[in-house]
């Protein structure tokens, strides 16, 4: 097979594999919008079991193998893209291929029955319902670690799938900078007697659903190119790239709920918006890796929509669609969006004791895998680790373990790309800051300054560039997790001093 033969065929089975991936996509969404009858879950098992199937029969045949090594064999005379192309697909193949097609079908089987079943779970407060759904996922996951093989701890294997060289020594060292820093400063927080005053009151769904067009386009979200759903667990689903939706949860007695989900998903359609098209050639229109596809919802939603420059902006917009902020100012609005205190649900944490949430689950995970802990034991496990790590301790599993939906969805490894993605974010603004004045831009109402820094350095690289290298080449230095402690430190001594 010739350079050019291999690169034409490459090209024709991303186009198939592209349509098939949109419709399972679009399947999805209406799954997670609309909702599905419980009688047909085991249909839409079968078709979505069917298309994973499809997809990843046609990607691990073996002319694709040949194309890949053909193009590793005249690695010097490829392009840069062409030569990410052939490294990210080569990394694939050889982790998909080693999975049987049979397995991989029934794993998509699984993943589509076992979310619906967390929906009634979660909704049911009953973790028994879910339990078998769980153990077949850990299961296979077990056994996913063993054909992708791992030189040192399991986890690895599946670390690797989303943020690409990640291991659990690496991450042991990060977590325990974490607990370091966050703990001492959370309990400090809380013998401090500083009490901000709290957004309370009941806020019409139908009023927050006026507001979140004006938020999503002000964070540079193009409307034009997506639209915003609503679902018990906020995501961001990208279609094509002119297609890339957001959803959100409106709690009418939690305004800020919905208001921070739709900054953070905007953050996320804005990385997908962004790419440079002409990626999708090279099957390289996808983040450099989940903690910096995170990094950039975290930076818009935290150090941006929790900034003091927005929260001046904010202001004006909620006495416009709400009763009750006539004798708010910036300041108190501002210190009110950052209160900081233990709570028991992840996605509605504050910014501060987010990432002890995530070495709950972390913890977990690495448990779970080396058959330390069992599924059955989950609930206990995970009310002692928030007792441990947070002094409260959940009353129930809705707002335990029931909480997340990732391990229905198959997703074990993805949890540790959140707080990567913290710390990559604060890096990131240290660096952006150095030439772009970030809090100018948002007393001006005008973004632009800050969404083309980010476009032209992270965005339109897609995943042309591995997240060690992308990190190195934008901030100048690699993954420091220091600046986000340093952050962290310097916002919260600041407030509740």
């Amino acid at each position: 097979m010739t350079k050019e033969q291999a690169l034409t065929l490459l090209s024709q089975k991303r186009e198939a594999m592209r349509a098939l991936d949109m419709a399972q996509s679009l399947m999805h969404w209406d799954a997670a919008t609309l909702g599905v009858t419980e009688k047909s879950l085991a249909a839409r098992g079968e078709a979505t079991g069917w298309l994973g199937g499809e997809t990843f029969r046609r990607f691990i045949a073996p002319d694709t193998l040949e194309a890949i090594e053909t193009l590793e064999s005249v690695s010097d005379g490829l392009t840069e893209r062409e030569q990410a192309m052939t490294r990210n697909l080569g990394r694939q193949y050889r982790k998909a291929k080693a999975v049987p097609p049979e397995e991989m079908q029934k794993f998509e089987s699984l993943r589509a029955q076992a979310q619906p079943v967390w929906e009634v779970a979660r909704e049911a407060n009953d973790f028994e319902k879910v339990q078998p759904y769980y153990e077949k996922m850990f299961d296979f996951m077990r056994r996913l670690c063993g054909w992708y093989g791992y030189q040192k701890h399991p986890y690895d294997a599946l670390l690797d799938d989303y943020e690409k060289g990640a291991n659990v020594e690496t991450l042991d060292a990060f977590f325990a900078l974490l607990r370091e820093k966050i703990t001492p400063l959370v309990k400090d927080i809380g013998k401090s007697g500083v009490k901000p005053r709290e957004i309370k009151g009941q806020f019409p769904a139908a009023k927050q659903r006026e507001l979140t067009p004006w938020l999503s386009a002000f964070m540079g979200y193009d409307l034009s190119r997506g639209k915003v759903g609503e679902v018990e667990h906020p995501f961001c689903m990208t279609i094509n790239r002119n297609d890339v939706r957001i959803t959100t949860k409106y709690h009418e007695n939690d305004l800020t709920a919905s208001l921070f989900s739709v900054i953070h998903e905007a953050g996320h359609g804005l990385y997908e918006q962004n790419m440079d098209e002409a990626l999708e050639n090279y099957s390289l229109a996808d983040a450099a890796s989940m903690g910096m596809h995170e990094s950039q919802s975290r930076l818009f939603e935290n150090m941006i929509g929790r900034s003091r420059p927005f929260a001046e902006i904010l202001l004006p917009k909620l006495r416009e669609h709400f009763d009750g902020f006539e004798d708010w100012d910036g300041e108190t609005l501002y210190r009110a969006v950052n209160i900081a205190r233990p709570s028991l649900i992840r996605t509605e944490s504050d910014e501060l004791t987010y990432c002890l949430h995530i070495i709950v689950r972390y913890e977990l995970e690495k448990a779970l895998l080396t058959g330390t802990a069992k599924v059955s034991d989950l609930p206990g496990l995970w009310a002692d680790k928030y007792e441990e790590l947070l002094g409260i301790r959940p009353p129930d599993v809705a707002r335990g373990v029931l909480q997340d939906v990732h391990w229905s969805a198959g997703l074990v490894g993805y949890f540790p790309s959140y707080a990567v993605g913290n710390a990559y974010a604060a890096q990131i603004m240290h660096t952006m800051k150095k030439t772009v004045d970030v809090d100018a831009a948002v007393s001006r109402a005008d973004l632009t300054p800050v969404t083309g820094w980010l476009r032209e350095h992270i965005h339109r690289h897609g995943e042309v560039h591995e997240p060690a290298t992308l990190i190195r080449r934008v901030t100048g230095e690699s993954f420091n997790p220091e600046y986000y402690a340093e952050y962290l430190y310097s916002k919260f001594t600041d407030l509740y001093q």
